[in-house]
């Protein structure tokens, strides 16, 4: 009888120890919800420092509910491959280019990139998520399947140099920048008197060294990571686009989610989208700061400097009306805060 009880003791002490294996599951009993976020940052990047927060804001809200993997530097394929494996339910999130996403969603979802329909971080983040440019991006990529959460702050796109500052299209005149392939890309710059030239990323150091090519357009994030300002030691704060990361998932998935779940992954992305944003924009003084401790010129344009800019750039937005149509066009127009 005493081996007995002692065996039954036992298997309640095993019983105990497997429910307490369980006790990061939902309360419910259901599997937690895995989301694989893809991206081609560093891993040092803002970008992805915010986005390991979501699983933390996630197990306040939602315990259990959601195990979030964070990818960087590619390791899920590069962006086409990453944003393919939205539809294929391999990834859950992107965030990348808006032009990444307009390849597949078509024109309309490029106008957020026109130069200086948002001359500055303000106008844009107020143009965004205050009077209606989220909204608006979501309706032009509704149709791909896509549906965009957020927004990080990837930087408006500067130019750096390795020959000289630039203050109009004098300057531009013959210029070689190397662009990331896009037609808006090419139009503008065509615009603005430059010489558009696409390039494979990894030739970008040694092109600008060697003088193959005159200026690099990115953002100011991109030029210190990269070190840039050591082969390139002229930088002209020029703000011609935008440029941001949606933050994008298939509009079919996160429809499939219960709304509880959905409301929570929703609320923890808007918080560390709004604190990268805050984070970045805070870098980008440090960025300049220490390129000209370490020997680069920083020039920033004058307000008759961009509006001369915003003249000449006026005939992309006729291209464009001809691509995706007047009406969406005048539609981002009227997310510019006045």
């Amino acid at each position: 009888m005493k081996k007995l009880i002692a065996l039954l003791m036992v298997l309640v002490l095993c019983l105990g120890l497997f429910a307490g294996c369980g006790s990061d599951e939902p309360a419910d009993g259901t599997e937690p919800i895995t989301i694989k976020i893809a991206h081609t940052d560093s891993s040092s990047r803002s970008t992805h420092v915010w986005s390991e927060k979501i699983q933390g804001l996630l197990d306040e809200s939602a315990p259990g509910r959601f195990v979030v993997e964070v990818y960087s530097d590619g390791q899920l394929g590069d962006t086409t491959d990453a944003i393919a494996g939205l539809g294929l339910g391999t990834v859950q999130i992107v965030f990348d280019l808006v032009s990444c996403f307009t390849q597949v969603a078509g024109d309309d979802s490029a106008c957020v990139d026109l130069p200086y329909l948002y001359p500055s971080f303000e106008s844009w983040e107020t143009g965004m998520m205050e009077n209606g440019g989220l909204e608006l991006f979501n309706e032009t990529i509704s149709d791909a399947d896509f549906y965009c959460i957020d927004l990080y702050y990837n930087g408006i796109r500067q130019l750096i140099s390795s020959s000289k500052i630039y203050h109009g299209v004098d300057d531009f005149a013959g210029q070689k920048i190397r662009i990331a392939q896009n037609d808006l890309n090419v139009e503008m710059w065509n615009a603005m008197g430059a010489n558009p030239t696409p390039m494979a990323w990894g030739e970008v150091v040694t092109s600008l060294s060697q003088g193959q090519v005159d200026a690099l357009d990115h953002s100011l994030g991109v030029f210190n990571d990269f070190n840039f300002h050591e082969v390139a030691p002229y930088v002209t704060i020029t703000n011609h686009a935008s440029s941001p990361f949606p933050i994008v998932c298939s509009k079919a998935w996160i429809e499939s989610l219960d709304a509880a779940d959905r409301e929570a992954l929703e609320a923890a992305i808007h918080e560390v989208a709004a604190g990268q944003r805050a984070e970045e924009r805070a870098n980008e003084a440090d960025y300049i700061a220490r390129f000209e401790a370490e020997g680069a010129e920083v020039y920033e344009l004058t307000a008759d400097e961009i509006a001369a800019l915003q003249v000449v750039c006026e005939p992309v937005y006729d291209w464009m009306r001809d691509r995706a149509g007047s009406e969406v066009v005048d539609k981002w127009l009227a997310t510019v805060p006045q």
